[in-house]
């Protein structure tokens, strides 16, 4: 799946995919279902179209799947809401993009911090007897 992080598609092509992945797949293979689904496959690899045998169908279906699932999606499209619904954990929130880390000025005093290491108690082990088993 390495050459997914190469293919970049268009704003217009995400939102085919989601289209897709929101209202059609899953369904049979008729029509425009059909249709976008080829389509979809040409973004990522153009050997087959909808001229092609129906016995494919069910092929092509998971080569879809596979190819949205490897997919590296832009941040246009993982704002959008219906992405959200597609992908919620990999959806994006505009407050997660303008958050900056908090960064701690006050300054840390290590003697605290070592002697805290320090304190730590070691817990003894038992001897576990070894008992031997007759051959």
């Amino acid at each position: 799946m390495k050459y997914m992080e190469k293919i970049k598609l268009s704003y217009e092509q995400e939102a085919n995919m989601l289209y897709y992945l929101l209202n059609q797949r899953g369904r049979v293979m008729k029509g425009d279902v059909r249709g976008n689904m080829y389509e979809i496959y040409k973004y990522f690899n153009g050997d087959r179209d909808e001229s092609i045998c129906s016995c494919l169908d069910r092929d092509t279906a998971r080569k879809v799947d596979n190819f949205i699932n490897g997919y590296s999606w832009s941040d246009e499209t993982r704002f959008t809401p219906r992405f959200r619904d597609a992908f919620p954990h990999l959806a994006l929130v505009k407050e997660e993009l303008q958050t900056e880390p908090e960064i701690s000025t006050q300054p840390i005093d290590m003697n605290e911090v070592l002697e805290g290491m320090v304190k730590a108690k070691s817990v003894p082990v038992k001897p576990v007897k070894k008992v031997k088993t007759k051959k």
